[in-house]
């Protein structure tokens, strides 16, 4: 079974620093108590593996999760920019456990 864990226009934060996480979805991430990282890895359509971080603060009122890791080479590689929107999927599966894939829709907009 696959859930979509994000569907996301990404933003200038997004491309030059760090991907924002939504909190609702944490629950995709078997984070251990009392940890604020966790490293996990997504496969692209290519077949290439990258190696994310997702990470929460460690206190204040809201967790404001983030991926980072190997997102910019990500970012950088895949020529994203403002506006492209990324996929990030999780897939259940009873012989494999859960595996990542991550995907780009470019923003097919012209600016005029």
């Amino acid at each position: 079974m696959e859930f979509e864990l994000m569907n996301k226009q990404l933003t200038t934060t997004d491309t030059e620093s760090c991907l924002a996480y939504t909190a609702a979805n944490l629950w995709a991430f078997q984070m251990v108590q009392g940890q604020n990282a966790i490293r996990f890895n997504a496969r692209d359509p290519t077949g290439r593996v990258w190696e994310f971080k997702l990470c929460t603060r460690n206190h204040g009122r809201y967790r404001k999760p983030v991926i980072r890791g190997d997102w910019l080479d990500y970012v950088r590689e895949k020529g994203l920019t403002v506006n492209d929107s990324i996929i990030l999927t999780m897939v259940e599966d009873a012989e494999n456990g859960v595996s990542y894939n991550i995907r780009v829709e470019p923003n097919t907009e012209l600016a005029i």
